[in-house]
């Protein structure tokens, strides 16, 4: 049987957890029989809170030391809460092979979604840039959050698109308006 995977990736204190949390408290994201496990491949800022998940049968498991990272591990923490579902929080340090390597059998990513600080991606780009290669290159949207007029999204945009020409480019302010790439 095939077990969806939910897949966010980003850099330290790129939004993912708070996106995370933010999926998890929706009622539409449940069905009665989902039994969900998070994993966390780092520890940020923010920590989720399960007092405000739509769902009681979510379960959320950290591994920061790359050696846990192999299929024999996260299958035994599947079996352990017998989750149907997954969804990952990956360290944005970490190579996206490390993670796909690591996948048991069954395990189908069903979506790939990247968070980016807008105020901070280009020189993540400038500095990291196979970092960057790594998490753009697969993914099917990338959400640049702490978007704001003064960041040239031209800039944003061509670094994108130089690595990944399908996927989707949504940019995020401050206030939660997100509002779709159309150059």
């Amino acid at each position: 049987m095939e077990t969806p995977v939910y897949l966010f990736t980003g850099f330290l204190e790129a939004g993912k957890t708070k996106f995370v949390q933010e999926t998890l408290s929706d009622p539409n994201f449940f069905k009665p029989e989902d039994v969900t496990l998070v994993l966390q491949f780092e520890e940020g800022e923010e920590e989720l809170d399960p007092s405000l998940f739509a769902s009681d049968k979510v379960f959320i498991e950290t591994l920061t030391d790359k050696s846990k990272l192999n299929p024999d591990k996260l299958a035994a923490l599947q079996r352990k809460h017998s989750a149907n579902r997954v969804i990952i929080e990956y360290n944005g340090m970490w190579l996206l092979p490390e993670l796909f390597d690591a996948v048991p059998d069954g395990w189908l990513i069903y979506q790939e979604i990247m968070f980016a600080d807008a105020t901070t991606f280009v020189m993540y780009n400038a500095n990291m840039r196979s970092l960057v290669v790594d998490k753009v290159g697969g993914c099917e949207m990338i959400v640049f959050n702490r978007y704001n007029d003064s960041i040239d999204k031209m800039e944003l945009h061509k670094i994108v698109r130089g690595i990944n020409r399908r996927c989707d480019i949504a940019y995020e302010d401050e206030d939660g308006k997100v509002e779709y790439d159309e150059i």
